[in-house]
């Protein structure tokens, strides 16, 4: 290629990239109560998909206490079937003492922080899905838990 050509390439690469930030989602977690650990984030595509703990996407980042944000690019928006219309869900979890599970007390109830998209809350068991769903479209997306612990 020539210079001419290389330089149009370059200034058309610069002004297309503010449009890949489609399909991106930006999800806040707030509350953070301490810097210790890691905290663990799952994306779901789909209730089947969340109902048999099968992950589209997981990000594990260090806590910061108040705010995280993970981000999640490229988001597919491809329905799974009719009743999908590119829904996600979201579950998470502060693993303070950083051995990479969720502490529970004899009765199951966790003893480290967690959450759900939506703000969903537990009552007895997992939240269901129909509760942490929401829809991605073309548009860049911020979505926000606050941590219970």
């Amino acid at each position: 290629m020539n210079s001419i050509t290389t330089t149009v390439c370059t200034i058309a690469m610069l002004f297309t990239t503010p449009f890949i930030s489609a399909k991106t989602l930006e999800f806040k977690i707030e509350g953070v109560k301490s810097s210790k650990g890691k905290i663990y984030v799952q994306l779901f595509k789909g209730a089947e998909n969340y109902q048999n703990n099968k992950t589209y996407l997981s990000s594990i980042t260090m806590a910061k206490q108040g705010q995280v944000t993970i981000t999640f690019n490229d988001l597919d928006l491809e329905n799974l079937d009719e009743n999908t219309l590119n829904d996600y869900g979201i579950r998470y979890y502060h693993d303070e003492n950083d051995n990479a599970s969720m502490e529970t007390n004899l009765f199951g109830m966790p003893l480290e922080g967690y959450g759900y998209s939506n703000n969903a809350k537990a009552n007895y068991g997992p939240v269901d899905y129909s509760q942490i769903k929401f829809h991605i479209t073309n548009e860049a997306q911020v979505n926000t838990s606050t941590i219970v612990y």
